[in-house]
């Protein structure tokens, strides 16, 4: 019997929510094909048991690896790629390994990330079923992605909430030829792969984190309340936090280099996402005053021979970049908002390549009506010399928090 189904059948069919730390322990890959849910609970126990995990995001242009020891970010590596054959396994084995090398990590364990496009994530409500019912009835819930190509996925799934007549769940398909080259680079990386995690759910852990931290911050307060006299304000502001006990909403923007992406969660659950092209790869190209780039746009290639005149076009080209993609992120912001009239965003948070561009996070903060953040803010207990490098890739810690 699935493990997610044994705690249904132990509260007899009432109402219940799976513990947020039981979910994301449950849900460390999406390969049942490969591991079975057997192995997933056996052989991942996640990196608060493990002594030490790699988390690792394979992206167009950069390799991401997270280093983490006792569930604490050590090391973060954020290295270009070029020239590398998206299928050729053996090269990026040998990147790995050399980059773990020069870095001095010794670690085996290993989760590797999928990214948004490679995986299908959707959440959605069945009807109280057996586990062999939901082995039949899952892969049905992916028909408008995948069409009758079932057979070349592998599927899995986490519950979150059940009462007599319906289950609440999280499910995760991608190709077994996507798997089975994961597994593959692991052993020619000699890592043990412990789990494949889409990249949205690395970032929903890190939200579930960050609540369980502000939590616990919230439990210190009220044990230091109860123990002395207080002002009355410091009692106010206690009683306040304990009437908020709902987990608010969130939304993500993940400046891609080949999309922008904002991912949406329902009460910390990740809930959809909206991708709008293009992404920050034409930014990129103009900062980097890349030869075919500069030719487009009738600015001199050589940079010691441009004349002002090169420079303002520059300059105006990039603002008028950073102002249309932060005017997209609004739109999507207002549709996601008109349709969802009740939802409790309160910031926008930022990850991804494009982070790095300080003027697009300003287009940004001109543009929204809402504050905003980066990811590392939800983190603040990260402290690595370089921000930037792991809010390039947050999931590939992320996916380490399990």
């Amino acid at each position: 019997m699935c493990w997610e189904l044994q705690v249904l059948s132990s509260v007899g069919g009432r109402k219940f929510r799976l513990d947020r730390r039981l979910r994301r322990h449950v849900f460390v890959c999406c390969c049942m094909e490969i591991y079975g849910h057997n192995g997933i609970q056996g052989s991942f126990k996640g990196s608060a048991e493990m002594k030490n995990c790699l988390g690792i995001e394979i992206g167009h242009y950069r390799i991401k690896i997270a280093y983490a020891e006792n569930g604490e970010l050590r090391e973060f590596i954020s290295e270009r790629v070029e020239g590398i054959d998206r299928n050729d396994m053996r090269q990026y084995a040998d990147l790995i390994k050399d980059l773990l090398k020069e870095y001095a990590i010794r670690c085996r364990n290993v989760v590797f990330v999928i990214r948004q496009e490679d995986a299908y994530v959707r959440r959605f409500e069945l009807p109280l079923m057996t586990e062999e019912q939901l082995r039949l009835n899952l892969p049905y819930e992916f028909h408008d992605y995948i069409g009758n190509e079932m057979d070349k996925y592998v599927f899995d799934y986490a519950m979150i909430y059940a009462d007599q007549e319906k289950m609440d769940l999280i499910g995760a398909a991608c190709t077994k030829e996507l798997s089975q080259q994961f597994e593959k680079l692991a052993k020619m990386a000699h890592l043990k792969l412990v789990g494949l995690v889409p990249a949205v759910l690395g970032l929903e852990w890190i939200l579930e984190y960050a609540e369980e931290r502000m939590a616990d911050e919230k439990k210190a307060l009220e044990t230091k309340l109860n123990a002395e006299p207080h002002k009355k304000e410091e009692k106010e502001n206690a009683e306040g936090a304990e009437k908020s006990e709902t987990v608010k909403d969130y939304a993500i923007l993940d400046l891609g280099t080949q999309a922008l992406r904002i991912h949406f969660f329902r009460q910390g659950i990740y809930d959809i996402t909206r991708t709008m092209e293009p992404g920050c790869e034409e930014i990129e190209q103009i900062r980097l005053g890349d030869k075919n780039k500069m030719q487009e746009l009738g600015i001199e290639v050589e940079e010691e021979n441009r004349e002002e005149t090169d420079k303002e076009k520059m300059a105006a080209v990039l603002e008028e970049q950073y102002r249309t993609r932060a005017v997209q992120v609004m739109r999507v912001l207002n549709f996601y908002s008109f349709n969802n009239v009740n939802n409790t965003i309160d910031s926008l948070y930022y990850c991804g390549g494009g982070a790095r561009y300080g003027e697009l996070i300003d287009a940004l903060k001109e543009t929204l009506d809402l504050p905003v953040r980066s990811v590392a803010e939800l983190l603040p207990e990260v402290s690595l010399d370089e921000e930037d490098e792991w809010i390039d890739s947050p999931q590939a810690y992320g996916v380490l928090l399990a």
